[in-house]
C-alpha cells in the first residue's frame, strides 16, 4: 500500500511535502468529482451541475497529470484554485439550490487546501480573501436575482444534496488533515533518520579530523627534527670546508661561487698552501643533498690525508691516490653500489717560485683566462672512484703569466636547464660571460656569473649543486 501511495504521489526525495498532498488532494477531488456526477444524476439535479462536475472531473485528472508527471506545481495547483472558484464555484452555486444547498460546504474544503499546499502566508490571505469575497459576491447575486438560482426538485432531494456535501467535506478536511500529518511525520522521520546519519559521518569525519591532526604533529615533528639535523649537519660540513681566507691570501685577485642545490651541498671545494706550493680543488661527488654532503666531508677528510700527511703535491698523483682511496672507504662501508661514481675533480697546484702550475682534471676541465682569449685543459674521461678503465691520471703544466685568470667549476653551472627554449646554459655560455668580463675584477665577475646564472635558471628547477672558483695567481 505505502508503494502504491509513494508511486501515485511520489516520494520525499521527488517532491516537497506541500507538492505531496497537492498530488493527493487532486486524485481524491477527481474520485470525488466522480461520484458527485453520478450523485448528482441520481438526485435529479441540473444536467449543468452533472455535466460540470464531470468536466471538473477531468480537469482535475489532467492537473494531476501535469503536477506528478510534468512536476508543475505552481502552475496546477494556481490553476485549479482559480478554475475552481472563477468558473466551477459560481455555475455550481447557481445551479445547486445557492445558499441553501451544499455547495457551500466545499468553500471550507477550498480553504483547507489553499491552507495545506501553498507556503508564502500573502498568497493564502490573497486567495482566501478571494475565496470570501467570490462568497460574498454569490450571495449578493442570489438576493438579487432569486430567480436565477436553480433550485432542487424535491425536499427529499435536497436534504440528501446536504447530507452528502456534508460528508464529502468532512471526509475532505478529516483526509487532507490525516495525510497532513502522515506526511508531516514521515518527513520528519525521513530527517531525523538523515540527521542521524549525518551525525554518524560527522563523528567519523572528527575522529578522520582528529587521527589527520594528530599525524600532522607527529609529521611537524618529525620535520622538525629533520631541518635541526640538516641545519647541523650543515654546520658541520661548513666547519670541515677550508676557510676562503686561504684564497685569499695566496692570490692577487679570487672568487667563489657556491650555489648549493639544498641546504647541503655535493660540490666541495678545498684550499691549503704548503711550502712553495697554493693547492686548489673543487670536486663534485655523486647525488647531492644530505648523501652529497657527506661524501663532500668524505673526499675534503681523504685529500687533506694525501696532501698534508703524506705530503704528495703532483696533481695527477694526488688524484690518483684519492682513487684508490675513495674505493677502499667505500668498499669498506659496502656503499660502493650506491656511489658508484665517486668524485669529479680538478685539482691545480701553483708553485709560487717556478710560476708554474700543474693541473690534472677527473672529468672537470680547466679554463685559463689569458688577454681575453680563453685556454681550455680538458680533463681525463673518468670519475675518481670505480670505473670501466681506470687508468692513471695526466698532468698538465702550465707556465702562468701575469694577470692570467684560472677559473675550476662543476657540471652544475653547464648543465643547468632555462632560457626560452628549456636548454642548457652549456660550456659555451660559460665561456661566453668569461670573455665578456674578462677585465673586470674577480668579485664583479662572480656578481655577473651568478645574475646570469639566476636569470638563465628562472623558474627552473635547480638541476644540480653548482661550484665555479676563479683567481689570478700572479
Amino acid at each position: 500500500m505505502n508503494k502504491l501511495i509513494t508511486k501515485l504521489l511520489g516520494s520525499s526525495s521527488e517532491f516537497p511535502l506541500n507538492h505531496r498532498i497537492s498530488n493527493a488532494a487532486l486524485i481524491l477531488g477527481a474520485l470525488l468529482g466522480i461520484q458527485a456526477s453520478l450523485s448528482n444524476y441520481l438526485l435529479n439535479l441540473p444536467l449543468i451541475t452533472v455535466y460540470t462536475t464531470l468536466g471538473m472531473t477531468v480537469l482535475l485528472s489532467f492537473l494531476y497529470y501535469f503536477s506528478r508527471i510534468k512536476q508543475k506545481f505552481k502552475f496546477t495547483v494556481y490553476t485549479a484554485i482559480l478554475i475552481n472558484m472563477l468558473i466551477y464555484t459560481p455555475i455550481m452555486w447557481i445551479s445547486n439550490g445557492g445558499s441553501s444547498g451544499g455547495f457551500q460546504y466545499y468553500l471550507f474544503v477550498y480553504a483547507t487546501f489553499i491552507i495545506a499546499v501553498i507556503n508564502n502566508k500573502k498568497v493564502i490571505i490573497a486567495l482566501i480573501s478571494l475565496t470570501v469575497i467570490i462568497f460574498l459576491s454569490l450571495l449578493f447575486y442570489e438576493y438579487s436575482y432569486p430567480e436565477k438560482i436553480l433550485g432542487y426538485p424535491s425536499r427529499e432531494d435536497k436534504y440528501g444534496d446536504l447530507v452528502v456535501g456534508f460528508l464529502f467535506v468532512l471526509f475532505g478536511v478529516i483526509y487532507m488533515f490525516y495525510f497532513y500529518t502522515i506526511q508531516y511525520n514521515k518527513t520528519n522521520l525521513e530527517l531525523s533518520l538523515k540527521n542521524s546519519e549525518l551525525e554518524k559521518q560527522n563523528i567519523k569525519l572528527y575522529k578522520h579530523q582528529s587521527k589527520i591532526e594528530s599525524q600532522r604533529k607527529i609529521l611537524e615533528t618529525q620535520n622538525l627534527h629533520i631541518k635541526d639535523s640538516i641545519s647541523y649537519a650543515q654546520k658541520i660540513q661548513k666547519a670541515v670546508f677550508p676557510s676562503i681566507e686561504i684564497l685569499k691570501q695566496n692570490t692577487k685577485d679570487s672568487f667563489l661561487l657556491y650555489l648549493p642545490k639544498e641546504k647541503i651541498g655535493g660540490d666541495f671545494y678545498y684550499y691549503t698552501k704548503i711550502k712553495d706550493s697554493f693547492i686548489a680543488v673543487i670536486a663534485d661527488s655523486t647525488g647531492h643533498g644530505v648523501p652529497g654532503g657527506f661524501m663532500s666531508m668524505l673526499g675534503i677528510t681523504i685529500l687533506e690525508e694525501i696532501i698534508k700527511r703524506k705530503n704528495i703535491l703532483d696533481a695527477a698523483e694526488i688524484l690518483n691516490k684519492f682513487r684508490e682511496e675513495i674505493i677502499e672507504s667505500l668498499d669498506q662501508k659496502n656503499i660502493r653500489s650506491i656511489t658508484n661514481d665517486g668524485f669529479d675533480t680538478a685539482i691545480c697546484i701553483f708553485n709560487t717560485k717556478t710560476k708554474q702550475m700543474n693541473y690534472a682534471g677527473a672529468n672537470l676541465p680547466l679554463i685559463l683566462m689569458r688577454n681575453k682569449e680563453i685556454i681550455s685543459y680538458s680533463p681525463d674521461n673518468m670519475p675518481v672512484g670505480t670505473y670501466i678503465t681506470m687508468k692513471p691520471f695526466k698532468n698538465n703544466f702550465i707556465e702562468i703569466q701575469k694577470d692570467d685568470s684560472v677559473y675550476l667549476f662543476t657540471d652544475g653551472i653547464t648543465d643547468q636547464f632555462g632560457g626560452s627554449k628549456n636548454q642548457k646554459f652549456s660550456f659555451h655560455r660559460l665561456k661566453k660571460v668569461l670573455t665578456e668580463n674578462a677585465e673586470e675584477p674577480l668579485f664583479i665577475q662572480k656578481e655577473q656569473l651568478k645574475k646570469t646564472f639566476r636569470n638563465w635558471k628562472g623558474n627552473q628547477k635547480r638541476t644540480d649543486d653548482a661550484l665555479i672558483t676563479g683567481f689570478k695567481l700572479i
